[in-house]
């Protein structure tokens, strides 16, 4: 065989391995790509999901959302260890319905075991609340962290989603992103959080 033969069968080859290796990438690359557009837009998602909560569409980032903190502090959960969390909202104050919620999404907390460190749970209020009441929620829910944020934003971030009104109280569960994904209230058990929240788990990364 002459040199220039085994040239282009090098170079034949060089190319074939090429056009492989980049069908190889766009194989695994599309489907991930497709996925995050379709989840995060909205488009061309089935209405019929394994989710027990609901989802919220188009996904809202929590970077458009002031929120602060009890020594008045603003909050920047970008820069914080990613985390999966759940903002439960709740008006002015903490009762009643709110406390029924504050419960599920407790015990759902203790459930997880192990994998527990991965949450975190946030209680949001439109003004701070007292030192006392701070104090007696703080016993019941030793996890739970006290944000406050602007109802009026809150609606306008909202508006132009699926859920433009949440009842009060609901809890947005929010990815290891920063994007606010499915929405809870009190028609939701423990256990409907607990499925979903387990199969997120599984199917996230962890750092």
């Amino acid at each position: 065989m002459t040199k220039t033969a085994n040239t282009t069968r090098t170079n034949n080859k060089a190319g074939l391995d090429h056009w492989q290796g980049l069908t190889l990438l766009a194989s695994v690359a599309l489907p991930i790509v497709a996925a995050f557009i379709v989840f995060y837009s909205g488009v061309g998602m089935s209405t019929k999901t394994l989710n027990q909560g609901e989802l919220l569409l188009p996904a809202q980032s929590i970077q458009d959302i002031d929120f602060w903190g009890e020594n008045s502090e603003k909050i920047d959960y970008f820069s914080q260890k990613p985390l999966w969390r759940y903002f439960i909202f709740a008006g002015d104050q903490c009762a009643g319905a709110c406390e029924k919620l504050l419960y599920t999404s407790r015990q759902v907390h203790i459930r997880l075991g192990e994998k527990a460190a991965r949450i975190e749970r946030l209680l949001v209020t439109n003004r701070a609340l007292s030192s006392l009441r701070r104090n007696e929620l703080s016993k019941q829910h030793p996890r739970l962290k006290f944000i406050r944020s602007d109802s009026k934003q809150i609606k306008q971030w909202l508006s132009d989603t699926s859920h433009p009104q949440i009842t009060q109280p609901s809890a947005l569960l929010v990815d290891q992103q920063g994007f606010a994904m499915m929405v809870y209230d009190n028609r939701n058990n423990g256990n409907q959080l607990l499925k979903d929240i387990k199969r997120l788990l599984k199917y996230s990364y962890q750092k």
